[in-house]
């Protein structure tokens, strides 16, 4: 039998984030799924579950021991929204950064809109500014 989960957003941090299991990605994406707000100020969104699996698996091979906390969700109709807060330590480069060893702590939050049990589209707004600040040579580590 199949976890059950409060909402789908529960089992995608849970699935695809804490548990890293890249597949749940095509069962709660469709081809043309749009994701905004993780290609950085101005950047494209990440559209569809090919496009997205690349960009988990790149976070993921950053920060490997990732973990995110749901702290807030609010559901209506075929919207959800949610905030989050992300843990991690950067043992793989990122896009212009090498690897730090450092550990990261930000949050994020998001609405996303829902068809036939997957995601339609996103709205992220995830405080990447916060991770790049932990990241940086010369802030102090988080405990």
């Amino acid at each position: 039998m199949a976890e059950e989960y409060e909402t789908i957003l529960h089992r995608w941090f849970e699935e695809v984030w804490n548990r890293k299991n890249a597949g749940a990605i095509r069962e709660m994406f469709t081809e043309d799924t749009v994701v905004h707000g993780l290609s950085g100020p101005g950047g494209p969104p990440v559209r569809g579950f090919a496009d997205f699996e690349k960009f988990h698996g790149d976070f993921i091979t950053a920060f490997p021991d990732l973990h995110v906390d749901v702290d807030d969700v609010i559901s209506e109709g075929n919207k959800i929204a949610g905030r989050f807060t992300v843990t991690g330590t950067q043992k793989g480069d990122l896009p212009e950064l090498q690897a730090t060893g450092k550990k990261v702590l930000f949050t994020g939050s998001g609405i996303c809109t829902t068809k036939d049990g997957r995601f339609v589209e996103v709205w992220n707004e995830i405080d990447f500014p916060k991770m790049q600040y932990d990241l940086a040579p010369n802030t102090p580590d988080i405990e």
